[in-house]
């Protein structure tokens, strides 16, 4: 048995499965284990945290699901979460599919901040400077329902900014990919957002170590090591140019309504039949475009063996994911 990579199911919603990592729980427990007397304390901030990152996933697979794409699993673990979002390998349903989550937490900070000025009755409740003195000025609060509605937006203003940071795996860094996708096709996009991330990653570090912060070092470690991978992933060419493909499942599933696509069921229930094949014929370059697709496979299973899942970067994932969905089309 796999230690580091055993999950638990934990529910499922809109056809959407959540599973919770084993080291996800070991860390509650130990948060929950050394709170002491601040137990309650402990119990609702991490009850807090863990929907907010949980709604940030599932911001993701809406988002994928709204352009075309499709959700099915989420995973939360101690770094934050994963979705495992499959949208169409183009610009605009990656960019959207990416920002949806931190959209989820923009919503919640700017609805808590416009709580908390109208109930203090002062602007200066709320610092939006996060480069200063950002977050909830205590001292403006009075009761205690305002106390932690003002943790509430410390969570997700936290998060939006870490989200935002222009480095892998960061959503920041996959949204400035997107952007320049269009004009330098994914490979190249990748290799200067990676570049990006790179500097990013380093001045990140420098920061954190002028304000003596050794958690924010290893995350901008873990961001450089990330960003290191696209780059090479990039220069040797193992991201494919999928600009202009389309897969026939998804161009069907875009046809459904906005909310079935959101809400409804995914995968064979909605794939297109023998005589709706909107692409009849072909059949050597649909052999050919498997039989790529199937050593790619391969290619991302060896490395997950030799260096384990973590190795995987973006591009991989939605390459594994793509290749899970097609062979629920064949068997079906």
């Amino acid at each position: 048995m796999d230690f580091l990579g055993t999950s638990f199911p934990l529910f499922r919603f809109a056809g959407i499965t959540v599973r919770i990592h084993i080291l996800f729980i070991l860390y509650v427990a130990f948060r929950l284990f050394g709170a002491r007397g601040n137990f309650e304390w402990e119990l609702i901030s991490i009850t807090m945290l863990f929907g907010i990152v949980l709604l940030h996933e599932f911001g993701h697979c809406f988002g994928a699901r709204s352009v075309g794409g499709d959700a099915e699993n989420i995973l939360l673990w101690p770094l934050g979460g994963l979705a495992f979002a499959d949208a169409p390998m183009r610009p605009w349903p990656q960019f959207v599919t990416v920002a949806c989550g931190p959209l989820v937490n923009v919503v919640f900070f700017v609805a808590s901040a416009a709580i908390l000025i109208v109930s203090t009755g002062q602007w200066g409740v709320v610092s939006w400077n996060p480069l200063g003195d950002w977050g909830v000025n205590t001292a403006y609060l009075s009761a205690r329902w305002q106390l932690w509605v003002g943790i509430f937006f410390n969570m997700n203003y936290l998060l939006f900014i870490f989200n935002m940071l222009p480095f892998f795996p960061m959503d920041g860094g996959q949204l400035f990919r997107t952007l320049i996708w269009p004009f330098l096709g994914l490979r190249r996009a990748t290799f200067h957002a990676a570049m990006l991330g790179l500097i990013g990653a380093a001045l990140f570090a420098v920061w954190g170590l002028t304000r003596g912060q050794t958690t924010l070092v290893l995350f901008a470690i873990f961001g450089g090591m990330s960003c290191w991978q696209h780059l090479q992933n990039a220069r040797y060419g193992q991201i494919a140019e999928e600009f202009a493909s389309v897969d026939p499942v998804l161009r069907h599933k875009r046809t459904r309504g906005f909310w079935s696509r959101l809400f409804g069921k995914s995968g064979a229930a909605s794939r297109v039949g023998p005589l709706e094949n909107p692409n009849p014929g072909g059949w050597q370059r649909r052999l050919d475009d498997e039989r790529r697709l199937d050593d790619e496979v391969d290619r991302i299973l060896k490395k997950v063996s030799e260096q384990g899942v973590q190795s995987l970067s973006y591009v991989e994932r939605q390459t594994l994911e793509r290749a899970r969905q097609e062979q629920l089309r064949r068997d079906h």
